[in-house]
This record gives C-alpha cells, sequence and structure tokens, in this order.
C-alpha cells in the first residue's frame, strides 16, 4: 500500500506446466453455483486463470473494492476436507479465490467469515487434480496467509 491508500498486489506467475492461464475477468451480475453451495456474491473479479466448463478458475484476483487473493505452492503441507463438514460453509479449494474476491470487500470482512469455513479437496474436473495451496488475502489495510492443513483452518497476520 502507498501512501496514497493504493494496494499494489503482483507477483510472477512461475508454473513449470503452461494451463494456458490468461487475464481473466468475470463481471459483476455473473452467477455461479458454487460446487457445495457455499454463497455466491455478485463482485466483478479481474485476474489471471483458466476457465473449465465454465467456472472461471483464478491463480491470482481481485476485486472491484480492492481485495485480492492469490494461491501459492504448499505441496507437503495443505490438506483439505475429503467431502462437506455439517455445519460449515463449505468451498471446493479450486473456487476459494475466486469465492473469497465475490463474496468480501475487505480482509477483516474474509477473515470473519472463514472462522466457518472448510475447504473440500475435490477435483474441478478429470483433467485438473486438485492443487496443494495456500493463500494470500491482502486489502489496502492489511493482509492474512490461509492454510488449511491436517488439523484445519490457521490464519496467520502477515504484518509485511
Amino acid at each position: 500500500t502507498d501512501a496514497d491508500g493504493n494496494l499494489y498486489f503482483g507477483r510472477n506467475l512461475d508454473w513449470t506446466v503452461d494451463y494456458g492461464e490468461k487475464v481473466t475477468m468475470t463481471p459483476a451480475g455473473f452467477t455461479y453455483q458454487t460446487k457445495f453451495g457455499a454463497p455466491d456474491g455478485k463482485r466483478a473479479v479481474l485476474g489471471m486463470g483458466i476457465t473449465c466448463d465454465g467456472i472461471p478458475l483464478y491463480f491470482d484476483c481481485a476485486n472491484e473494492n480492492g481485495l485480492a487473493v492469490g494461491g501459492l505452492n504448499f505441496p507437503g503441507y495443505a490438506q483439505y476436507e475429503e467431502g462437506p463438514v455439517d455445519g460449515k460453509t463449505n468451498v471446493a479449494a479450486y473456487e476459494f479465490p475466486f469465492w473469497i474476491a465475490r463474496n468480501f470487500d475487505t480482509v477483516d470482512e474474509a477473515e470473519a467469515a472463514l472462522k466457518d469455513v472448510a475447504i473440500v479437496g475435490v477435483p474441478v474436473s478429470d483433467e485438473y487434480p486438485v492443487s496443494m495451496l495456500h493463500w494470500i488475502i491482502a486489502d489496502k489495510d492489511r493482509s492474512i496467509i490461509v492454510e488449511y492443513m491436517a488439523d484445519g483452518l490457521h490464519l496467520y497476520h502477515n504484518p509485511v
């Protein structure tokens, strides 16, 4: 965040495999049925990703109000739920960045909601396996790291 309160969020997309990723935009009016019925907000989203069967799969994205989400490799540590968890808002790992960007305007809002979220490890299709990731969520004021491991959800405040 600069002295004027503008957030700059970015990184290089250093994959060793080309998924055909490109700049992807989802307009505010787009309707989407989440895998497990998690609420689908209506914010516009812009980022890098691919589309699979009409579903935008964002690697990194930001919404119209400046909330940004980035997925980073976390193999050997990430461990998601095998199926939906009763009493939780269940979000498939592949839809997590998009779900966050569509539903929240600030890190505070996202962090409050994450206390009731289970991240479920199901593939979006036979073509794409479940990605083992952790995520950064940032706005102009602060950022957090989200990790889902064998013992559940971990949230870390990122002072950088």
